[in-house]
């Protein structure tokens, strides 16, 4: 079972006395909210809660106007029912007759009568199958004595039996009124039909009318059901538009209706087999082929004319139903979602024993194997049901929902044809059933909408979960052939940087090195040396590779070293040992910049500061790594104040920083030496 989607009715509201009060920012942590005073009309109850403080919630429930559709149809079937008392009126111009004199009719091969004998009607043929020969039934009557006026104003009278079952012929008074079927061929058709003849006036007399009914039909050992055995009910004898109304009303309910309902549970059965079709659903393939089942044997049961004999039409009529009670069991099983491969086995076999036993038993015992098997398979169907909607309620209150309110008209349907028949009601249950398997078609493509609507709802929602994937994924896409190229380009620039690099060292390095070695001028040798180092930083910034911290450290302390002490500046370095042993690595643009950048502030101290000693110190954290350079020189000038990034090669060590996403900051003043600090992210 599909789980069923929650109305919105049934999500819980809060309340705003059931909300949770929150105490004021001014309380106190930890004390408690002070109690609100309850105001008045709060405490008084409202006329809402008095009714439903009295009866329970259940009057107000009742009266939702969700729940008028059962009140309208309520007053339906009991408006219906007043006007139903109402029509038939009085019948004190009516005769009823239950009594007749019972004889059996001569025939070819018994020409003596049977003995007459007195019977109560109604007479039903359940005696012996070995009877043939037709039944002789025969009544005497007085026509009511009425005045002139009355009479006039009644009109025709007329003769009405509610039921006459078998081939018959009427005679009044000897004379021949109404002849149906052959007597020497009965037939179980047309036993629904009320009989209705008019009496013609010529034909009566004042007192002592003689009406002879022969009858010829089949026993109830002989038939499936006990409608379509010989039966005479109590004969009526009255005004002829009286007796007209109840014809139509019986014949409505008994075999109209009864059609009409057969034909629209063919169709259900077609659409269900349809539907299942293509939604390839079991369930409906079962309930489809149990309603095209139940519109056959509807169609038997009313008496369809099919060129078959008297004990085929028996036989096809019981063994129709062992079919479509398999059929309706194995729909509710699939339904709830329960399939045992026994049961279904065990269930389907029903539909070959029942008719080879019926098989057996005909022509003359097909009652006696068709009840007990009906009430089997009756039995079969309660269980499946019962089971069916306790697995419901516990899995599936919608499911639930359909099969209850399908059972529900089933009752309903039930008691309204009981409540139509005064007298004894033909086919009990057949009506009642094809309502409930209308409405639960109509229940179940209900509730295949809402899953379908459902299912409508998650695709569209899954289709906009797509989009939205999809439009990460190309947005990702996007970056990462952003992100390749960018790094196509940077590989083709390392490519193109080594190149240089190469040539550099090869040429430009090897021409610096032979001046270095070759001059005769010690300033021009000087000068090719530093230009020498200088190319030789390029170079290494230009290769790209990352230096770890302690060479680049052990690199920075050689140059300074040698640098100051040419100077006459004495040096202190102090730097953590750490920070020599780390693994952490300076990418070659900030090694170059770096050194750029203490070498300028070295020139500095050598060239400008008139310092003695100078003290360099290096930390490093987390994520950044700081070089303070100090000395004890006479400081900046005045006359420089405020033009710090002017002079001194200020703006290039802080314009090399910045390219490095750090900071260089300067702090000197006149007597106080120079402190140069910066601070770069690794």
């Amino acid at each position: 079972m599909t789980p069923p989607p929650v109305p919105a009715a049934d999500v819980p509201t809060i309340h705003a006395s059931q909300a949770t009060d929150t105490p004021p920012e001014s309380a106190a942590p930890g004390a408690l909210p002070e109690p609100a005073m309850p105001d008045a009309d709060a405490v008084r109850p409202s006329l809402r809660q008095r009714i439903e403080r009295l009866t329970g919630g259940s009057l107000l429930a009742a009266l939702h106007p969700a729940r008028w559709g059962l009140l309208v149809l309520a007053l339906i079937v009991g408006g219906l029912w007043l006007v139903e008392l109402g029509s038939r009126g009085s019948q004190d111009d009516m005769t009823v007759i239950r009594s007749a004199t019972l004889m059996a009719m001569p025939t070819p091969e018994r020409p003596q009568a049977g003995a007459p004998r007195l019977i109560t009607l109604p007479h039903a043929w359940d005696h012996s199958p070995r009877l043939s020969a037709p039944l002789g039934y025969r009544v005497r009557f007085d026509l009511p004595m009425r005045p002139a006026s009355a009479a006039g104003a009644a009109g025709l009278a007329g003769l009405y039996i509610e039921r006459l079952c078998g081939a018959h012929e009427i005679r009044l008074n000897g004379w021949r009124l109404a002849v149906r079927g052959r007597l020497d061929a009965p037939r179980p058709n047309e036993c629904l039909d009320p009989v209705l003849v008019a009496l013609p006036p010529a034909m009566l007399r004042p007192a002592d009318n003689q009406l002879d009914i022969i009858l010829a039909a089949q026993v109830r050992s002989q038939v499936a059901v006990s409608e379509h055995a010989g039966y005479l009910s109590p004969v009526r004898i009255g005004p002829m538009h009286q007796l007209e109304g109840m014809q139509r009303r019986l014949q409505t309910l008994h075999t109209g209706v009864t059609q009409a309902l057969a034909m629209l549970v063919g169709a259900v059965g077609t659409a269900a087999l349809l539907l299942a079709a293509l939604s390839r659903l079991p369930y409906l393939g079962y309930f489809g082929a149990a309603c095209l089942g139940w519109a056959m044997l509807c169609a038997l049961l009313t008496g369809a004319h099919l060129p078959l004999s008297v004990p085929a039409y028996e036989w096809l009529t019981g063994a129709l139903m062992p079919p479509i009670a398999v059929a309706a069991i194995l729909s509710l099983m699939r339904y709830s979602g329960i399939q045992v491969r026994w049961i279904e086995l065990s269930v389907a076999l029903q539909s070959i024993v029942v008719p080879l036993s019926l098989l057996i038993a005909a022509p003359d015992r097909i009652s006696t194997i068709t009840q007990p098997w009906m009430a089997i398979l009756s039995l079969e169907v309660l269980v499946a049901l019962g089971v069916f909607l306790h697995r419901a309620w516990m899995r599936s209150p919608a499911d639930f929902r359909v099969v209850g309110i399908a059972l529900g008209m089933t009752l309903v349907g039930a008691a309204f044809e009981r409540m139509m028949v005064a007298d004894e009601i033909l086919l009990p249950g057949v009506r009642a059933i094809s309502i409930g398997a209308v409405v639960m078609f109509a229940g179940m493509v209900l509730r295949m909408l809402q899953q379908m609507q459902a299912a409508v709802g998650a695709a569209e929602a899954g289709r906009l979960a797509a989009e939205r994937r999809v439009e990460e994924i190309t947005s990702d896409m996007e970056r990462n052939y952003s992100h390749m190229a960018e790094m196509r380009v940077e590989q083709v620039t390392a490519k193109e940087r080594k190149r240089i690099a190469a040539d550099l060292h090869d040429d430009l390095g090897a021409k610096l090195l032979t001046i270095v070695h070759t001059s005769e001028s010690e300033r021009i040798a000087t000068l090719a040396r530093e230009a020498l180092e200088e190319m030789r930083l390029s170079v290494r910034g230009l290769t790209g590779r990352a230096v770890q911290l302690g060479d680049a450290i052990g690199d920075w302390r050689s140059e300074v070293m040698m640098r100051l002490s040419q100077g006459g500046v004495e040096l202190n370095w102090n730097t953590p040992d750490d920070l020599l042993m780390s693994e952490r690595a300076m990418s070659a643009r900030a090694y170059v910049q770096t050194t750029r950048i203490l070498r300028e502030a070295v020139s500095n101290v050598l060239k400008h500061s008139g310092a003695t000693h100078c003290e360099i110190s290096m930390r490093m954290d987390i994520n950044d790594f700081e070089l303070t350079i100090s000395d004890n020189g006479r400081g900046i000038p005045m006359e420089l104040d405020g033009k710090l990034d002017r002079g001194h090669g200020m703006s290039t060590m802080k314009g090399r920083a910045k390219q490095l996403q750090g900071q260089c900051l300067v702090e000197s003043g006149p007597g106080y030496g120079t402190t140069i600090r910066l601070t770069l992210p690794l």
